[in-house]
């Protein structure tokens, strides 16, 4: 059975956890920041591990997992606000894809119980402890149990500011993977949609880097925090790989029987004035395409929280949200659960949404089964956390990178619709390249052949 021990520490420095012992926490280490920064979440170890390739039942496979763990668990010590046993993880997009070699350490289902996580929340830190113990060993579990892990914790405390990055001048080459394939993929999904096969399809692409050294995936945290606000900062290793990213993308968050989510759909650059930034904000907000793509979105969307949901609420407009790079289309939507409904179950019905799939949905993946060429991975899918009350909050895993030492993957999609152009297509991923680019230090790189 899990015990779990909760107490209150200094304040830690979240992604230098990715530095700290690297031969005994590699490949289980976690971050999670949200919007606005109010909350993050970092864990190291791995106390139990929930994996499944059932692409019908994994939701389910792991809730059930999870609820029989979390029913017999013991807490010690008060459990303030997001603290208490988590259990970190995510899904692949397409559980019916073959995987590919690149994500091989990723499996179509996999979430992890940390021997440690850190909870930072409003300014101050907690620690929870966590442990799978024989039940007939309970009734000796004494403080004494702890103390290989306080040791970390203690070490781990006064590591409140960020450590110096390295001054070594780094080259990283980038490659663009087959971007004239790509444009003629997008004209033939577009004029599939015009032909009334589909409604929408979201296409992505792929980028390679190749650096002299290892990425270090501590510095990359540190800019996507400070350069990409108003998004969900994220970082999941599995085995010696890790997959990060910024994504401004909530797919659902649940909180007292309360479901949150949102769609995001529409895009278009920052102005380099003020004055431009404005007129692209309402051009985006009067363009047709856009407004279209957007449309969709909200429809799938409010359709299955009404499945879902006693009373949906939304707004009649979308509203503009702006990131570093790029600006985008957003309506938050939102509803009270019926009874029973559980955040895995409402993951199993939103993904993929219209803007990480498209619409109607099983067209869609079809349509990206052929046209892509590439395995997702768990790029644009359901990543985050789950607590012992089942709450939790899952994104959208886009605005990302699978970093494998030297290499990294990056991906960016966009909404394809009938009216869609593909160089305007493709210089719109370009825009959603930025980000990751930024962080891995490549924004000005050289392009390889």
């Amino acid at each position: 059975m899990l015990v779990s021990a909760v107490f209150e520490v200094r304040r830690t420095h979240l992604p230098s956890l990715f530095s700290y012992q690297v031969e005994r926490f590699s490949g289980n280490r976690f971050f999670w920041s949200e919007p606005g920064r109010r909350l993050a979440l970092a864990g190291i170890g791995c106390a139990l591990k929930i994996e499944a390739d059932d692409a019908e039942e994994r939701c389910r496979l792991v809730e059930r997992q999870w609820q029989e763990v979390i029913d017999g668990c013991i807490v010690q010590g008060e459990a303030a606000d997001h603290t208490g046993p988590h259990l970190f993880g995510g899904f692949s997009f397409d559980p019916l894809n073959e995987s590919s070699e690149e994500w091989r350490r990723y499996p179509h289902t996999k979430f992890v119980l940390p021997e440690i996580m850190w909870t930072e929340y409003e300014g101050r830190t907690w620690v929870t402890l966590n442990k799978m113990i024989s039940r007939d060993k309970v009734q000796d579990h004494s403080d004494a149990s702890w103390e290989d892990y306080l040791r970390v914790v203690e070490q781990l405390s006064g590591a409140a500011e960020e450590l110096p990055s390295s001054v070594e001048e780094e080259r990283i080459y980038k490659e663009e993977i087959a971007p004239t394939e790509w444009m003629s993929a997008v004209e033939r999904a577009a004029s599939a949609i015009r032909a009334g096969q589909m409604r929408k399809v979201v296409l992505a692409r792929q980028m390679k880097l190749y650096a002299d050294r290892p990425f270090d995936v501590r510095e990359i945290l540190g800019r996507l925090l400070r350069e990409q606000a108003n998004t969900y900062v994220f970082a999941i290793e599995s085995g010696s790989d890790c997959f990060v990213g910024a994504t401004p993308e909530r797919l659902i968050e649940s909180k007292d029987g309360l479901f949150r989510t949102l769609s995001l759909a529409g895009t278009i650059g920052r102005g380099r004035t003020e004055e431009e930034d404005l007129r692209y904000g309402e051009f985006l907000f009067h363009d047709e395409k856009n407004l279209h793509e957007h449309a969709l979105a909200v429809e799938m969307i409010r359709d299955a929280m009404q499945q879902l949901c006693e009373h949906v609420e939304l707004p009649d407009a979308p509203i503009l949200y702006r990131l570093k790079d790029v600006q985008h289309l957003l309506t938050p939507i939102s509803g009270r659960a019926k009874e029973g409904v559980t955040l895995l179950q409402a993951i199993e019905a939103l993904h993929p949404t219209p803007a990480l799939g498209g619409m109607p949905r099983e067209a869609a993946i079809e349509a990206i089964r052929e046209l892509e060429h590439m395995d997702r991975g768990w790029y644009a899918a359901p990543i985050g956390w789950l607590n012992r009350k089942m709450d939790g909050e899952f994104a959208a895993a886009i605005r990302s990178a699978l970093v494998r030492g030297k290499e990294a993957s990056l991906y960016a999609g966009c909404g394809i619709v009938g009216d869609s152009v593909a160089i305007s297509e493709y210089q719109e991923t370009a825009l959603k390249f930025r980000p990751m680019l930024s962080a891995l230090g490549a924004l000005d790189s050289d392009s390889a052949s």
